[in-house]
This record gives structure tokens, C-alpha cells and sequence, in this order.
């Protein structure tokens, strides 16, 4: 073989590696609902609006109403429609039940990054976290904050708080968003 063939297969190779890792879709938020848990959070202030003709963002505050320590747990669940039509079947991709301290300290990690330029959410480590309204301010989804291999369709985002002691579910936000191909919601 060729210096120029074995190049040419390096090529190709990298090229291929590189088409694999990068999401091929895009997301679009379409709804947020509190489901319980007003006395702990309140979200009533908080909705998915148009930004342009394209883009739904997030947007407005909601009330952490009292003080969050490891006294509770935080879990995040995802749902999937393939068709869109609400009728959702639990998918294994989660976050596990976690004391809110160990969440800010490792997971909020991977997250931070795509939040911390328009909301005032806690910083990476920062616990306990005192009661206080935290903002959204036109907050676009982004597809990098996925796996890479999301399947298209409606999807459901549980954002749940428990206690440690029981386990009892306190608190449950949905969001519903959307995953379609690349420049689809254009």
C-alpha cells in the first residue's frame, strides 16, 4: 500500500470518527409544567415563549421557597413519543437520585456550561443553596448538552426533588421538548 493510500484511509478514517460524535439534530423546547411541590418551588412564573419564528427559549423566574441542602435528593427521568402523540415510555437515559450537595459538586459539572451565560442557577459546588428567585432569560435548548445518538421525537424531562430519609417525592417539573433533524424547526 501507498504512503498516499495509507494517508487517504487515515483521512477517511478520522472523517468518519468525526461524523459519528457530532449531534445530527436539533432540540426545541415546547412546554414546562410543575406538576406538585409549590410550597417547595414555584414555577408558575416561568414558560416556554417564541423568541423568533424559529426558536422557543425559557423564560422568566421561578422561587427556590426554602433553603436546599442534602436533606434532599434530585433526580432527573426522561421519557420518549416516537410519534409525538403524548404516549410516553420511560427511557434508561437518567440522572439517578443524587443529595442535592453531591449534585452541584459532580454532576452539575456536565451541565453548568450550556446555563450559566442567562440564569442565575447555582454555581458548580456552590450548597447549601438558599432560598432565593432564580431567572431564565431566553434560554435556548442545545443539542451539545444530549447524547449523541437522541432519537427523534417528543421527549419528557421529569426534574424531580425527594427526601433522603423516605424517598417521598416533593417536588415534579416537566419539560417538554422536541428532537428532530438538523434544520428541521428552521
Amino acid at each position: 500500500m501507498t504512503t498516499w493510500t495509507q494517508i487517504g484511509l487515515l483521512v477517511v478514517a478520522l472523517l468518519g470518527v468525526t461524523h459519528i460524535t457530532i449531534a445530527n439534530f436539533d432540540v426545541k423546547f415546547e412546554k414546562i409544567e410543575q406538576i406538585n411541590g409549590t410550597e417547595y418551588m414555584d414555577f408558575r412564573r416561568i414558560r416556554v415563549r417564541k423568541f423568533n419564528r424559529t426558536v422557543s427559549v425559557l423564560d422568566g423566574t421561578f422561587d427556590l421557597l426554602m433553603d436546599a441542602d442534602d436533606r434532599f435528593l434530585v433526580a432527573v427521568k426522561l421519557a420518549y413519543s416516537s410519534r409525538g402523540n403524548n404516549q410516553f415510555n420511560q427511557y434508561p437515559m437518567k440522572i439517578a437520585p443524587q443529595k442535592i450537595c453531591e449534585f452541584f459538586n459532580t454532576t452539575w459539572r456536565d451541565y453548568h456550561q450550556y446555563f450559566k451565560d442567562d440564569t442565575n442557577f447555582p454555581e458548580i459546588g456552590e450548597c447549601p443553596i438558599t432560598a432565593k428567585e432564580l431567572y431564565v432569560k431566553n434560554h435556548v435548548l442545545d443539542s451539545k448538552m444530549f447524547t449523541k445518538y437522541l432519537p427523534h421525537g417528543l421527549w419528557r424531562m421529569s426534574l424531580l426533588m425527594q427526601t433522603t430519609d423516605t424517598g417521598a417525592v416533593l417536588l415534579v417539573v416537566e419539560v417538554l421538548f422536541k428532537v428532530a433533524d438538523r434544520g428541521i424547526f428552521q
